[in-house]
């Protein structure tokens, strides 16, 4: 037998065990019969997460993302709106949803930002500072913001009024 077929068939004899392992675990968790359809669906959209997240798989198309052309002004919006000490120009990305064949369009602006954190020190009341000053390193953070903007044949100039932040997701770093 060549080495393709067993390696395939190695492969799908893993992909059973694994399946069948799932299930039995399932069962006795929840003491449930197992909802088949319902686990494969959830297997399938965890791992088009995975792969979106990384890069692989059709779910963010090169074409929907566009250069911010007036990056530093959509930084400081978003540094006014967020409560943040920073946003990180390069980190910034713009990706079109819907369509693009109007020259106003809809973007999901991604961006890194970070705060900076420093804490103690007292100060009396001849102006003179004691105490212990601590700096801690700074918090990064994940900004996700919706935006309206015009299409330039360079990329994008984004309207910064209408910069609405959704959400923001602290990055820990271990």
């Amino acid at each position: 037998m060549p080495r393709i077929i067993k390696f395939i068939l190695f492969l799908l004899l893993f992909g059973a065990l694994f399946e069948l392992g799932l299930l039995s675990s399932y069962t006795i968790v929840t003491s449930e019969p197992p909802d088949i359809g319902n686990l494969i669906d959830m297997q399938t959209s965890k791992l088009t997460a995975i792969w979106e997240a990384i890069g692989i798989g059709s779910g963010d198309n090169s074409t929907n993302r566009l250069t911010i052309l007036n990056a530093d002004p959509v930084a400081q919006t978003l540094k006014n709106k967020t409560g943040l000490s920073g946003v990180n120009i390069d980190s910034m990305t713009a990706i079109l949803q819907g369509s693009s064949s109007t020259d106003t369009v809809t973007v999901n602006i991604n961006a890194e930002g970070y705060k900076e954190n420093q804490t103690g020190g007292v100060t009396s009341k001849n102006g003179t500072s004691s105490g212990q000053i601590v700096i801690t390193p700074s918090e990064k953070y994940y900004l996700t913001a919706t935006a309206t903007g015009k299409k330039k044949s360079k990329g994008i100039e984004i309207n910064v009024t209408t910069i609405k932040v959704t959400s923001i997701k602290r990055i820990y770093n271990q």
